[in-house]
């Protein structure tokens, strides 16, 4: 991999990014325009931070994160790619698949206007990632940092066959207090209740989501928007999404949180995680020379 110097004179834009040597001496892009900072690791090209002008911290990160590489960041943005949760026909694989393992490629930087920056990341097929999935691809991560955050995950199929997807976007929120807050937009929903192994199909009440215990449900039909509304943080995040017909809302609450890697037992009661997804029967076949888009943006208001 190229020094930081080298990678600063190809991709450095004046007021607007710059590569550091970040967290478990990463390399690691720092974004600051007029409107928002965010930082987003070459590890998993996976954003650790997003504040927006006039607001703290929303995305939650784990101080527990080790960062090294090949193994997984808890918290920020992680990419679950090219399956979500655990592998249908291997279980034995890593769970959510192998692209948040993995150093990325930086392929580009630009200034949108003054207030909007772009950030590039591409992922291609290597000897170790053929172990796990062996296709042709490129993923891109396409991140664009303004009062609004988007991420988008681009897969284009490179191979002879085609590929079948599943993925998320996997965001922390960071939350005042999770005992607080509420989630709108799942109301009559049907999802797959997956607490404890289970694979139950419930029904979300008309009414928005309230977390007061251990929930790990996977919605379908589930087009947005959805909003968190964390009143003693005095804010509003709004997530809508394209080319994703599913999400997931998790939290893992007291019991699980001891048993999760690089996560604090009182983690738990920071964040939430609404992720954008193609999971379960949403998850998508590529087609040669074809390319499939997920994108989620977030917009954030404030509350009086």
């Amino acid at each position: 991999m190229a020094t930081i110097a080298e990678l600063n004179k190809l991709f450095a834009v004046e007021n607007h990014a710059k590569i550091v040597c970040g967290k478990g001496r990463l390399p690691t892009v720092k974004v600051k325009n007029q409107a928002a900072e965010a930082t987003i690791s070459f590890l998993g090209a996976q954003l650790l931070s997003f504040i927006p002008n006039g607001f703290t911290e929303t995305i939650w990160l784990s101080k527990a994160s080790k960062f090294v590489d090949g193994n997984p960041i808890r918290g920020g943005i992680p990419i679950c790619w090219p399956w979500f949760g655990k592998n249908q026909d291997d279980p034995s694989l890593p769970m959510h698949g192998l692209a948040r393992h993995t150093i990325w490629e930086l392929e580009n930087i630009s200034a949108i206007d003054d207030k909007t920056t772009m950030v590039i990341f591409i992922l291609k097929p290597n000897q170790e990632s053929r172990k796990l999935w062996n296709y042709d691809f490129t993923l891109r991560a396409i991140f664009t940092i303004s009062d609004t955050l988007e991420v988008e995950l681009v897969t284009t199929n490179k191979d002879s066959k085609p590929f079948t997807i599943s993925q998320g976007i996997h965001t922390y929120f960071k939350v005042d207090n999770i005992a607080t807050i509420s989630i709108d937009g799942f109301q009559k929903l049907k999802y797959f209740d997956k607490v404890g192994g289970a694979n139950d199909i419930k029904k979300q009440k008309d009414e928005p989501i309230v977390v007061n215990q251990e929930i790990d449900a996977v919605f379908l039909n589930a087009k947005g928007p959805f909003t968190i509304s964390d009143p003693i943080a005095k804010r509003t995040i709004t997530i809508t999404n394209k080319g994703s017909n599913s999400a997931v809302v998790w939290n893992p609450w007291k019991e699980r949180s001891k048993k999760l890697s690089e996560y604090t037992p009182h983690s738990y009661k920071t964040m939430v995680c609404v992720e954008t997804c193609n999971a379960l029967d949403d998850a998508r076949i590529v087609k040669p020379g074809q390319s499939h888009s997920i994108k989620a943006s977030y917009s954030f208001n404030k509350l009086n």
